[in-house]
Formats: structure tokens, sequence, C-alpha cells
């Protein structure tokens, strides 16, 4: 891929989220083999910098965008009585967000095809990559297969059709608008198969030599028993609460802590338990605000991914939600499981794209979403001790193995 000249779309590329984080993973890794360009939206300055190899071009968002597409917020918890994100406030932006189609980011469609256009043709790009969402990238796709000879690569964590979050009426205009822009696509990257056979299942034009499975992946410091194989010395907390440690985001419908906290709050009282749950992230007043117990239930705030590599180390098991539907892979899954930490996986689902991946490993207790479940898994979870997977089991996982396959997908493109 010496040669290739790459541009990748997306919508923040320095953001904590889970499709910034992809991108910087795997376009960090290919930086070094190939000339690329990043083009992203912003809040603060337009222009170009270089950033690690990386060509990065900043299109600040209008007023209309900067309007309906707020800054994320990063650090901290949101504090109690700020009203920022309280239910009556959430409901209300979410159905002027609804009005947007095919979201938030139309605001932006104009601007942000003619700038694709306009760096394709400056820098000769061989390859475009759209990531998806917001899936107004996909105007871009048009655009770009119109007025230049780039192969397109489509790249979706979620799909639009068929979105649990759409409701009748907009799923039905979300299928007209990917069959529509589908046919600009020269490949479309998934991660993981169901996802995969929902597009097979779906669309005519999605046959299956253009659809490729690419995870999402973890970091060689994150893995926190990365080249360690075998059964390891307990966490020592003699005399201590056995701590539970829970890191990510939190949305209602989608991934609940409800009974996960009346479940810590009821083993609290049981004799001879000693027990705590740590929360570790930026969570709205509905999952903190009133939930926090001194000694039992604690809301940490955001830290570093380099920060949360200790703090799993010191956990005694790790707890992952899993989403309640859709079809997207939480990058946190991977994270999770090669902790070498017990894990405690939620889930009422019978079948869902975490799950695959956390069926692999041995050192997970499954529970379902109630809180007599929960407390079950959690006795059982205080018995375990931590197990590292074998090397070859962490390697599939790393973003160094997404990005070559990202890698030879580029070069398949552009006939190298």
């Amino acid at each position: 891929m010496s040669s290739s000249c790459v541009l990748f779309v997306v919508r923040s590329y320095s953001g904590t989220g889970a499709q910034p984080i992809r991108f910087r993973e795997i376009i960090g890794r290919l930086a070094g083999k190939s000339d690329i360009h990043v083009l992203e939206l912003t809040h603060g300055k337009a222009g170009t910098r270089a950033e690690n190899g990386v060509t990065i071009h900043s299109l600040t968002y209008s007023f209309a965008g900067r309007t309906v597409n707020p800054p994320a917020i990063t650090a901290g918890t949101i504090p109690a009585g700020s009203g920022l994100h309280s239910r009556p406030v959430a409901v209300i932006k979410r159905h002027i967000r609804s009005l947007f189609f095919p979201d938030t980011v139309i605001t932006e469609a104009s601007r942000l095809k003619r700038e694709a256009v306009r760096l394709t043709k400056t820098y000769g790009f061989s390859v475009v990559v759209l990531s998806a969402f917001p899936f107004t990238v996909l105007l871009c796709a048009v655009s770009l297969k119109r007025n230049t000879a780039a192969k397109i690569i489509l790249d979706v964590g979620d799909p639009f059709y068929r979105n649990s979050r759409n409701g009748w009426f907009r799923d039905r205009l979300a299928r007209r608008f990917e069959k529509k822009h589908l046919r600009f696509v020269d490949s479309l990257v998934v991660t993981n198969e169901m996802t995969r056979k929902h597009y097979l299942e779906s669309f005519r034009s999605a046959v299956p030599e253009m659809i490729h499975v690419i995870p999402m992946g973890i970091g060689e410091s994150l893995a926190v028993g990365y080249g360690k194989e075998g059964t390891v010395e307990k966490v020592s907390m003699a005399g201590s609460p056995f701590r539970l440690v829970y890191a990510g985001q939190l949305y209602r419908r989608l991934r609940e802590p409800y009974e996960l906290y009346r479940a810590l709050v009821s083993l609290s009282e049981e004799p001879g338990i000693l027990i705590e749950l740590r929360m570790y992230g930026t969570f709205s007043r509905e999952f903190s605000s009133g939930f926090e117990r001194a000694g039992i239930i604690s809301f940490m705030g955001q830290i570093s991914h380099e920060r949360m590599a200790d703090v799993y180390r010191s956990a005694g098991a790790v707890v992952f939600i899993d989403n309640a539907f859709g079809m997207q892979t939480p990058g946190k899954v991977f994270e999770v499981a090669l902790t070498g930490r017990p894990v405690l996986f939620i889930t009422d689902r019978n079948e869902s794209p975490a799950l695959e991946v956390i069926k692999e490993f041995s050192h997970v207790i499954t529970a379902a979403n109630n809180a007599d479940a929960i407390s079950g898994a959690v006795k059982r979870l205080i018995l375990m001790n931590p197990v590292y997977p074998p090397k070859e089991q962490v390697n599939k996982f790393l973003w160094e193995n997404r990005a070559a396959e990202y890698a030879e997908l580029i070069s398949s493109l552009s006939g190298e």
C-alpha cells in the first residue's frame, strides 16, 4: 500500500467515542505506509494540520450545524441540577434532531461534498473511506463518483435501515436512502457478521464480494494481560470490598444500569459480603443522580485510556452491559474481554454482536439484566480467579491486525 493516497471522511477524528478511536487507531498504523489524509467536521478552527504523519483537514460546522450538533462532553460527570441531560430537555432535543434526514449533519452536506471532491482532485486520492454514522456521507459518495475516479469504501458501525431508533416511517425512508446510494459504493466495511448478513438480505446491490468484516479492536496498552497466559493470582482485597468496575457510556433503553444498582445495594446488605461498584464515564443525571451510595456505588468521572488500564488491574471484576437492541459491536467489549479480570456480562439477548465476541473467553459469567440474576452472578465472580487469555487469542483483536486488514482492502481497490 506504499503508493496509495487515501482520504478518510469522518465526523470527528479527535473525539473520545468508539468511532473516532477506531479510525485514529487504524489510520495511525497506516500513516507510515501510505499518504493518509482525514477530512473532519470540527467546532474549532478550519484549516489543515499534520499530526503523527497524517494530514488533517478540518471543516468548521456552520451556525445551523453547531446548533444541532453540539460539542460532546468529554470529561467528568454532568453535575446534578445542571439540566443538561434532564429527561424533558433530552426528549425535546431528540425530537428536534429527528426532523433532520438522514441525520443532523445534513446541514453540512453541500460543504462536505465540495470539500471531499476538491481534496480528492487536488491530492489524487485513489481511495476515499466514508465513515457512517453520519449517513449524510453517502451524499459524498455520489459527488465523488460523478466527479473523480476514486474508489469508495463505506465503513458502517450500525446500519441506517432497521436501526431500532428509527421508528416505522423513518425506517422506510432509511431503506430507500441506503438503497439509492449504496450503488455508488465500491466496498462496504462492517464490524460483525450480523451486520454483513443484514446488508446481504436487505439490498440487492450489497453483493458478498463487496462486504468486508473488519471488527473493532484494542491496543496493547489496554490488553492488561498481553503476553501472559494462564491463571494469575487473585487481586488482594483482604478486608476491602470486592471491586466491580464499569467503564463506558449508558443510554436510555439501549444500555441501562438500574438492575445492576439494585443488585449491588441488595448484596451489600447480606452478612459477610463487602462489595463496591466504581463507574467510569460521563453519565447523565438520569443514571447518576441519587444512585451514589457511600462505599457501594461511586461515580468516578471520565479518565484516559492509559489510566483505565491501571483501574482494570486493581479490579476484582469488570462489568459489561450489552446493548438491548441493534447490530453495533461496542468497542468496549474487546477491552473488557482482554483485561484478564473476571467479567460480568449482563444481557437479555440470546444473540448479539458483543455476545459473539465474549463467548470465546472462559473468564466470563453471563447474567440476565435483572437484580436477582446479577446478584447470583456476582457471588460466583467473587470466587473466580483472573485468567489472562492466550497471546494468540489476544493478537487477533489488536488494532495492528485491523489496520492490516484495511491496508489489504485499500490495496485491492487501488490496483496495487
